[in-house]
């Protein structure tokens, strides 16, 4: 069962501090030495937030978008300003109840499919439904 908390933003609140940025390139191997100097910050907001007035949180439970890299307790950062085009993941409502899926275009009907092969895409026409936005990033803790 899948079961989705929303969370706001505060652009103001929220990750108001900039960060250090290490110039250097991490290495997944043998480790190399750092400089111990800070030449740059970033600010999260600006990394992740294109829209700071149309953008969301929503935690997420559940595996059922877990082959498109959404896993139990990932947080995806979601754009209500952003149409949502073939292929995009998307938060949308249907009867009543907030769901993942697949936005899909099938010969110019919208459909939206399930990770699930057990389920045919649901075609958007023949249920209530509203796209709430488009996921545009996912932040996961390890």
């Amino acid at each position: 069962m899948e079961v989705i908390e929303i969370l706001g933003y505060k652009p103001n609140d929220l990750l108001n501090k900039k960060v250090p940025l290490f110039e250097v390139s991490v290495s997944a191997g043998i480790p190399i030495p750092i400089d111990n100097e800070i030449k740059n910050e970033i600010d999260l907001n600006e990394f992740l937030i294109d829209h700071p007035a149309t953008t969301f949180f929503a935690r997420v439970s559940g595996l059922n978008m877990q082959s498109y890299g959404i896993r139990d307790n990932d947080i995806l950062i979601i754009d209500s300003s952003i149409v949502p085009t073939n292929g995009r993941i998307v938060l949308a409502s249907i009867s009543n109840e907030l769901t993942i899926k697949i936005y899909r275009e099938i010969d110019g009907e919208i459909y939206l499919e399930s990770n699930n092969q057990k389920f045919l895409p649901l075609h958007i026409g023949d249920t209530e439904f509203n796209i709430l936005g488009t996921v545009t990033k996912i932040i996961r803790s390890f």
